[in-house]
């Protein structure tokens, strides 16, 4: 943990610590982007659960393929939630400059795994990151960006020359339905769209795929029956069902994404219930 009033990674001005925080601006005025309550649930879950994961080794996986001075670079991220990605990438070797979220609830999580600068920023406003950055991260946390062009284009502006993004989001508009709305996401991504976003945004594109190409048909199962049960079950039982770990199952959901990960290494896949992304600050 960097003192008290410490700078935030090149934000160009000191801050005073709270409560073992570094936090930039006060208050959250924009509209939620998140329901704090999962936290700790994502903490037990997010370790076991096929999904999340899948997603540990996919967005792994992408920072090695498409970045091959990967060793040199260390990651801010941006949105770090309950931090169990984040640590997993820290204890695979990647090193890790900081990370930042709107929650207070989701940095005590993420100081219990580790020992990094921590900033609390205000979901309303634009992220003061300053320049000084080579790799930022933003996993799943952009469909949650009322803005998500000017939330890119203020990450490419805290990036070095040559600096790199990776990112997560969901896949398919067609899927979004009232588990797409209670987790607060604004819309899911195709992929030509997102290849627009960033290009747009002044990036260069190095990785784009689909992964967790498994997980759709299990969506559509799932988010069915949950409509025709839902006079038996609140939407926020709903929720909840979908993150419980299910041994067998989980498993073998494991193993099917591991097969996947092999594809991918071959080339990108055109259909997934999330995209993976990594792109280069464009000069």
């Amino acid at each position: 943990m960097q003192p008290s009033g410490a700078l935030c990674g090149g934000c160009g001005a000191a801050y005073p610590e709270e409560e073992g925080l570094l936090r930039l601006v006060a208050g959250r005025s924009g509209a939620p982007g998140f329901d704090p309550h999962y936290f700790a649930t994502l903490r037990e879950v997010e370790v076991r659960h096929f999904w999340f994961v899948g997603r540990c080794h996919v967005v792994w996986s992408a920072l090695r393929r498409a970045l091959p001075d990967l060793d040199s670079r260390r990651l801010f991220d941006v949105g770090c939630g309950s931090g169990g990605l984040l640590a997993f990438l820290a204890r695979s070797g990647l090193g890790v400059a900081g990370a930042c979220d709107v929650y207070r609830e989701s940095l005590r999580i993420v100081r219990e795994r580790l020992d990094v600068p921590l900033v609390l920023v205000d979901e309303g406003r634009p992220l003061p990151l300053g320049e000084g950055y080579d790799l930022l991260g933003m996993f799943d946390v952009l469909e949650h960006i009322d803005d998500d062009a000017g939330a890119l284009r203020a990450l490419r502006a805290a990036l070095l020359p040559g600096g790199a993004l990776i990112l997560t989001v969901p896949a398919h508009q067609w899927l979004f339905d009232e588990m797409d709305e209670l987790a607060f996401h604004r819309r899911r991504y195709d992929r030509r769209g997102l290849r627009r976003i960033l290009e747009q945004s002044g990036f260069e594109v190095r990785l784009l795929s689909h992964f967790m190409s498994p997980v759709v048909p299990i969506l559509l199962m799932v988010r069915s029956a949950g409509r025709v049960l839902r006079h038996r079950h609140s939407r926020l039982e709903r929720r909840r069902a979908e993150m419980e770990v299910v041994p067998v199952f989980n498993e073998l959901m494991r193993g099917l994404l591991a097969v996947e990960r092999a594809v991918m290494g071959l080339f990108p896949l055109p259909f997934g219930s999330s995209i993976v992304a990594v792109a280069l600050k464009r000069s």
